[in-house]
């Protein structure tokens, strides 16, 4: 311990200081934090940017959405984005093209995808022939309808047609003007489906209790350099999701008007969400593991399941009971 470090100690141990005067500041404190898009399952960080939670930590964050995953990625890997919250298999691409990615914090272990039919069609066994709607070929929305067709006994290839359509929204006007008959969605816009008197068919939920539906992300050279940087940013985190699960109307306001969520369903899309983050930054289960890995290798994305340190740092969710605030 330098001369400095341990005068700072003995000050704070005499009450000539105050705690927070010892701990180490961010080493940087513009953070620019990458979205794919903006989705109701991002609340926890639109809470920590309105309620300033980020400044408090001692950064100053700025949340970014892309146009998807892979432009995310790309950001990343050119250096424009410090941390990224996406989908564990966007982040398997880069780390496939050999780039310098590292996936260190979780908690974002939910279920959330439910597929709804146009009227007349009762179960996903009553689909053989008909057209699904996903937003685009790649994405997670792509490999989790053909893994669930394939896991009820239908082959994706030449027992439906799979047709890229964009956002739920378009998806949705899609459905009504006939040209397709199935989704997948995940709120609000289930609600908004069922609302509509939108059969629902399948459930993500009936194919594994858990699952990555993002992870956080960054160079391996940004988190050794940056650990208290790193450590700010995930505290914001942290108490924008107590203050979700705390605050309802306050997370319900936050949602309104981060992603045009309407009234009538911003209460309950926070009540299906709230339960499945975690601030501790775990990773699901490891049955919700074991079908993230089955669908990437039925995409053919992966030959085989991954060993975690292909991915995975624990610097942060192995030290979390030192740092949580």
């Amino acid at each position: 311990m330098t001369r400095h470090l341990v005068k700072l100690a003995l000050a704070v141990a005499a009450g000539l200081l105050p705690l927070h005067a010892a701990k180490a500041a961010p080493e940087k404190k513009d953070v620019t934090i990458g979205i794919p898009v903006k989705a109701s399952t991002f609340l926890p960080l639109y809470i920590a940017e309105q309620e300033k939670m980020f400044a408090k930590h001692g950064i100053n964050a700025k949340i970014v959405p892309f146009r998807g995953g892979s432009a995310l990625v790309r950001a990343m890997i050119a250096g424009s984005v410090d941390v990224g919250v996406t989908s564990l298999a966007g982040v398997t691409v880069g780390i496939k093209a050999k780039q310098d990615l590292k996936v260190f914090y979780g908690g974002f272990n939910m279920v959330l995808f439910d597929w709804y039919a146009v009227k007349g069609i009762k179960s996903i066994k009553d689909t053989k022939g008909k057209k699904f709607g996903i937003s685009r070929y790649g994405s997670s929305t792509d490999f989790l309808t053909r893994y669930a067709l394939k896991a009820n006994g239908l082959d994706p290839k030449t027992d439906v047609k799979i047709i890229q359509g964009g956002g739920s929204a378009a998806r949705l006007a899609a459905m009504e003007s006939g040209q397709l008959d199935v989704n997948i969605l995940a709120p609000p816009f289930t609600m908004v489906a069922a609302s509509r008197g939108l059969p629902r068919i399948l459930q993500q939920a009936d194919l594994s209790a858990d699952y990555p539906w993002h992870v956080f992300f960054a160079t391996g050279s940004f988190l050794k350099k940056n650990p208290e940087t790193t450590k700010a940013v995930l505290k914001a985190f942290v108490e924008g999701v107590r203050l979700m699960k705390s605050n309802k109307k306050l997370a319900s306001d936050v949602l309104m008007n981060a992603t045009k969520t309407k009234v009538e369903f911003a209460g309950p899309t926070v009540d299906l969400i709230k339960d499945k983050i975690y601030e501790d930054g775990r990773l699901p289960s490891d049955k919700g593991m074991k079908t993230f890995w089955e669908i990437g290798i039925d995409a053919g994305d992966y030959k085989e399941a991954w060993p975690k340190e292909r991915y995975w740092v624990d610097t942060f969710t192995s030290t979390y009971g030192s740092w949580k605030p």
